[in-house]
């Protein structure tokens, strides 16, 4: 038997399956029918059709589709050397004339892999098929928004005869007899078998199956089927992260991943905005950050557009991070882009949004006239604490607290200025963001390609005083690509490539300076001079409406000058992402056995400019001051890096020359490059399920110093993953990791890290029967395994000895000396040192309920992390380490901390009615870690030993009281109670712990509150949807958090560098004094440092920091899609997003954001309002 492939009739001939040629394939080959096929696979199969034959030879129909079409025909000569075909076509599509036509002939076709074989029917049915074959249309749509599904696989039962649906939902089949039944299945939809019963026309709606969406999850470097999964793993999709708009993917994570813990600690500046985030809180006082893979290699995830996000995934026991080995014990966190589905025609997604952004929460400043009187209440109490004369004070008079308190706060009424340094900092931002998106392909090639874009504005939004643009901005361009072709039907090949741009610029100053100012200026001073006509101010007023940038040598720092005239710096990031896979099915030599490889190249670039002026905002500089900087010599300033001489013109009336701190640095490109080979082995016998895969994969970074480049970070090791389960009921698996790291000395550079699990379905049991109608699915697993973590915390190759720069010595004879710089053994080695280790316990139960409608895991974990590395302590000698060395200490593995807690997911999905549904998913985490064992000194008090207690908690001043009167003050001043200074009444008053009659730090702090993380984070997902319209809402929150505010925060009149006299909040009325003695919630007030009242570890500061936010919320319509397909639209809908819109929590007398770690002294978290379209066509 021969078979021909009659379009290239010269082309090899073979016999049976076996080649006469042998084929090679070269890489680049492959490469570059990748890209050709992204043109040709959307189109292959519905090219249309135009001929007209009457009783022709069967051969001549097929070659002409064939010249027509350019798609090969594989058949046997033997099945038609007398068979004649009458057949006319005006446009037909090619599969559908096939349908059609060849059941006439008794013949079927069968289309895979980019070519159609030509089939013979069953003999038996062959009359059967001439008499009651019947062509069969209909029309497919989606059962909740009533919209034309494209790309349907429409295939007849018991044969190989199939189509898809077309762009309008349309299909057309031919089938061999009038009884035969068709099965419809699409991506994400249940699949339907329906049985014609002689119809000629079938309409179907599918139903959306949100359990097949989840039902293949990423676990480690393989995929599973979910009910098969029997480690700790939690899944989102794109779809719940496009519904936060930030610019920041960290940032969109809290509240919707049982065991993901997200604290937003740095704010919202643009740029800059990223969560902290751990799994399963904190098991180490060393580094905790989990590891990232991005479609299967280490990478950042942080500006991934959440539109080429397919899959976000978090990996949080032994059993899933075990391959990872040496850097699985922080948990893994992995990430799958979107790819192409085979579909008759492209799909184009385009999304577009803008919006406002604008401070959740600024700090509350009291006014001038509160401000006056609480000023002269500060100073009198410093006078008699100083014994000054209190009659002899510079004071504010009533007259001028009665003006402040009715002042407008310009200046405007002549009754002097009352400034809100923060509302004047900040104003509303503008944001946008546009993603364009085409998928589609065939069962040869699939692609994805997607371009992003979006573009946070500044909050700073003031006057400019220069000639350059210092106003905040974060710029970031995405681009996507990812191609998958079946180059043959046992050889594969992908490539991804990814690209992203970022360009942010700033003031010269920082968001910390900014905001200090705000908090530590007095309310009113005056921003700028008001224009005058003072003849000796005259050359140097500024070309400006407001006039001179106020300040004197007292007040120096002017918030406007910081803002605008400090320079300004830029920084640009570029990422470059490719890889290129192969892989090949070897089932010649046994039933489910691959290989694969992939390489990938990443390289990275950041470029940064800085151009600053030293004394910016010192207002009283301003004489002969700043204004346009103009280079000399024309010289570009880009390429003339260090001090730049230039002048300063003040107007056009004086010129002084000057210099412009001006410094351009390019960092040397990070590149890395990552390799790796797998085997895969996934075969069923009868009811035994077995998978294996065995990985080996090296990485090499690039790491530079400046201009000097350093050793590359290198990481290699070999993985295994391995499964079995029996009759999808017991379930039973067994990873591990071989890894090595190069922080550590070759002798001890590789450790193995083994991990195994179980699981029973115990739903699947005999004895379950009689549940079965409310309980569906039952399955309880455990798993158990160690992992590690390489992460030192005093950088690179802890096991060699570093030398550094010491004291310069002089040789020679005095006038002659020369004088020549020292080198000094930097840190000691520790040549004995070896990674973190953390034994890991988990057992978990899933349940779904009444239908699928009710779901619920629970996982309770215990992590025992112990070889902790810590540095070793000189004045510790348990471990005979002297008390003076003469040298930083080295790093040891010492510390023993545990961790436990329970992760939970509920979920419930239902309807009401044909149009009405809904979803809740409440989760919620809780991790409380123990310290067994820390290398610390041997308390005497047992309150100071932080063994024994969690990670991170506060050791502070316990406030007992209030000063009562002069005589307690003098008692305690005469006894030198604490060493801090005088005492007067209404001063704070600590508890003495250990009964010494003294206050001090070692004896007399003990442990209050709860860590700055919290122990519990929780989240309630909330969706409904009425036909077209949908609401979707995210609540999150956090319990079990302390925070310690201190500095402006909470204190009255902080220090700023020079400046005392600082700001006051509403939590300052509550002052002591004698009259309210028995209310009083702070004590006496005082100007600039008090080290006694104003205590960074004073209780009085400790606050719970439990909130609940209103995170997000979505609002979205979509238009019916009858309305819009004739205009070739598939999707249309348009949308409202709200973030972090409401906060409630127990801060508000601080008007303090519970996220925040920086006393209010940064840039604030930002709420935004959003609105957007999405359309799909």
């Amino acid at each position: 038997m021969t078979i021909k492939n009659e379009h290239d009739p010269q082309g090899d001939v073979m016999e049976g399956n076996c080649p006469k040629k042998r084929i090679s394939i070269h890489p680049f080959f492959c490469i570059l029918c990748t890209l050709l096929l992204l043109g040709f696979s959307a189109k292959a199969f519905s090219q249309k059709i135009s001929l007209n034959l009457k009783n022709a030879p069967l051969k001549t129909f097929f070659i002409t589709l064939q010249q027509q079409t350019d798609i090969a025909l594989l058949y046997n000569e033997d099945l038609f050397k007398d068979k004649k075909i009458t057949v006319q076509s005006n446009g037909e599509d090619l599969l559908k004339l096939l349908s059609t036509e060849l059941p006439k002939l008794g013949l079927f076709y069968h289309e895979a892999n980019g070519q159609i074989t030509i089939i013979p029917a069953e003999t038996s049915s062959v009359n059967r098929i001439i008499q009651q074959g019947k062509q069969i249309s209909g029309t497919v749509v989606n059962s909740v928004t009533k919209e034309e599904m494209v790309g349907v696989s429409v295939v007849v039962k018991g044969t190989k005869t199939a189509t898809r649906t077309d762009a309008n939902g349309n299909f057309t089949i031919y089938v061999p007899y009038a009884d035969a039944m068709l099965i419809f299945s699409y991506i994400g939809f249940q699949p339907q078998q329906i049985d014609l019963k002689g119809s000629s026309t079938v309409n179907i709606q599918l139903v959306e199956d949100t359990k097949a969406l989840q039902e293949i999850v990423v676990v480690g470097y393989t995929t599973q089927k979910k009910e098969n999964v029997i480690g700790a793993v939690s899944t989102i999709t794109s779809k719940d992260l496009v519904q936060s708009p930030t610019a920041n993917i960290n940032n969109m994570l809290a509240g919707r991943l049982p065991g993901l813990v997200a604290n937003q600690y740095s704010g919202g500046e643009p740029g800059v905005d990223r969560s902290e985030i751990f799994i399963r809180g904190k098991g180490t006082y060393g580094n905790q950050s989990p590891i990232v893979i991005v479609d299967g290699i280490e990478r950042d995830m942080s500006y991934l557009a959440p539109d080429e996000i397919e899959t976000f995934t978090i990996l949080k026991d032994a059993a899933s991070t075990a391959p990872y080995g040496i850097r699985g014990a922080n948990g893994v966190i992995v990430i799958t882009t979107k790819r192409g589905k085979a579909a008759e025609k492209a799909t184009v997604d385009f999304r577009t949004s803008v919006g406002l952004n604008s401070p959740v929460k600024l700090p509350s400043l009291l006014g001038s006239g509160d401000y006056a009187m609480l000023y002269n209440e500060a100073m009198t109490n410093d006078a008699l604490r100083d014994g000054g004369n209190v009659d002899n004070l510079n004071l504010f008079s009533e007259d001028a607290i009665n003006k402040f308190h009715q002042a407008k706060g310009d200046n405007s009424d002549g009754l002097g200025y009352n400034w809100d340094y923060f509302d004047y900092l900040f104003k509303s931002g503008i944001q946008q963001e546009s993603n364009l998106a085409i998928r589609g392909g065939n069962d040869i090639a699939r692609y994805y390609v997607m371009g992003g874009y979006m573009r946070q504005g500044t909050n700073y939004d003031h006057i400019d005083l220069s000639d350059y643009n210092a106003k905040a901005k974060f710029v970031r361009y995405n681009f996507r690509s990812n191609i998958d072709v079946n180059i043959t039907d046992k050889l594969w090949a992908k490539l991804n490539l990814g690209a992203r741009i970022t360009d942010r610029t700033a003031p010269g100053t920082s968001a910390g300076r900014l905001t200090t100012i705000a908090m530590t200026q007095p309310p009113y001073l005056p921003i700028t001079l008001e224009p005058n006509s003072n003849s000796a101010n005259a050359q140097y007023l500024l070309d400006h409406p407001d006039g001179l940038l106020y300040g004197d040598q007292i007040y120096r720092f002017n918030i406007l000058g910081e803002l605008t005239k400090s320079g300004f710096h830029t920084q640009k990031k570029t990422y470059l992402e490719g890889s290129f896979s192969m892989g090949y099915n070897l089932d010649f030599i046994t039933n489910g056995l691959t290989v694969d490889g992939t390489f990938s190249y990443d390289a990275n670039e950041e470029q940064w400019l800085r151009r600053q002026i030293d004394t910016y905002s010192e207002g009283y500089r301003e004489y002969p001051g700043y204004s346009i900087f103009t280079p000399s010599g024309g010289r570009d300033v880009f390429m003339n890096p260090g001090f730049y001489d230039g002048t300063y013109v003040l107007g056009n009336k004086y010129a002084i020359d000057q210099t412009l701190g001006n410094s351009f640095s390019q960092s040397n490109p990070f590149n890395r490059t990552f390799y790796q080979f797998k085997v895969n082995y996934n075969q069923a016998f009868d009811k035994h399920n077995v998978s294996g895969m065995l990985l080996f994969n090296r990485s090499s970074q690039s790491v530079y110093d400046g201009d000097r480049a350093q050793v590359d970070i290198r990481y290699q090791g070999l993985s295994g993953q391995f499964t079995y389960n029996y009759d999808q009921k017991y379930l039973a698996e067994f990873n591990f990791g071989y890894n090595g790291s190069e922080n550590f000395s070759p002798e001890r550079r590789y450790g193995f890290f083994p991990a195994a699990a179980l699981g029973w379905v115990i739903s699947k049991e005999k004895f379950m029967n009689n549940t079965r109608g409310w309980l569906n699915f039952l399955k309880l697993r455990g798993s158990y395994g160690l992992v590690g973590s390489d992460k030192l915390p005093g950088g690179r190759f802890g096991y060699l000895q570093f030398y550094t720069g010491g004291s310069a010595y002089e040789f020679g004879e005095q006038g002659f000396n020369l004088r020549l710089d020292g080198l000094k053994e930097d840190r000691l080695a520790n040549p004995l040192m070896s990674w973190e280790k953390a034994r890991k316990i988990n057992i978990g139960l899933d349940a779904q309920f009444l239908k699928e409608r009710l779901g619920i895991t629970v996982d309770v974990f215990h992590e025992h992390r112990y070889d902790i590395l810590t540095e070793l302590r000189a004045s510790d000698n348990r471990l005979g380490f002297p008390g003076v060395v003469g040298q930083t200490a080295p790093f040891i593995n010492s510390g023993i901390v545990n961790n436990r807690g329970v992760d939970f997911e509920l979920t419930w999905t239902d309807r009401i009615g044909e149009d009405f549904r809904y979803y809740i998913k409440p989760n919620f985490t809780f991790a409380r870690n123990k310290i067994i064992f820390q290398n610390e000194i041997s308390w005497e008090h047992p309150w100071r030993t932080a063994t024994g207690h969690r990670l991170n908690e506060n050791f502070v001043y316990v406030f007992d009281h209030f000063v009562r009167d002069q005589a307690e003050a003098d008692a305690l001043n005469e006894n030198g109670y604490q060493p801090w200074g005088k005492l007067i009444p209404g001063d704070a008053v600590y508890k003495d712990l250990n009964g010494d009659g003294l206050i001090t730090d070692i004896a007399d702090r003990q442990i209050m509150g709860n860590p700055r993380s919290p122990e519990i984070q929780f989240g309630l997902p909330i969706t409904l949807q009425y036909k077209g319209l949908d609401i979707s809402v995210l609540f999150q929150g956090a319990l079990n958090s302390s925070m310690l505010v201190t500095d402006g925060a909470a204190w009255d009149f902080p220090q700023y560098d020079h400046d005392k006299t600082g700001s006051v909040r509403p939590l300052h009325l509550n002052r002591w004094t004698p009259e309210t003695a028995e209310t009083a919630t702070y004590p006496a007030l005082h100007m600039g440092t008090h080290n006694n009242n104003k205590n960074s570890s004073s209780s009085l500061f400790l606050y719970d920091a439990k909130y609940l936010r209103l995170k997000n919320v979505e609002i979205g319509y979509s238009i019916p899609r009858n309305w819009i397909k004739r205009i070739g639209l598939n999707q249309v809908r348009f949308y409202v997003q709200g973030q972090n819109l409401m906060t409630w929590d127990g801060l508000d007398h601080l008007d303090m954001d519970p996220e925040s770690n920086t006393n209010g002294y940064w840039y604030p978290l930002l709420k935004v309002y959003n609105f957007g379209v999405n359309v799909n066509f």
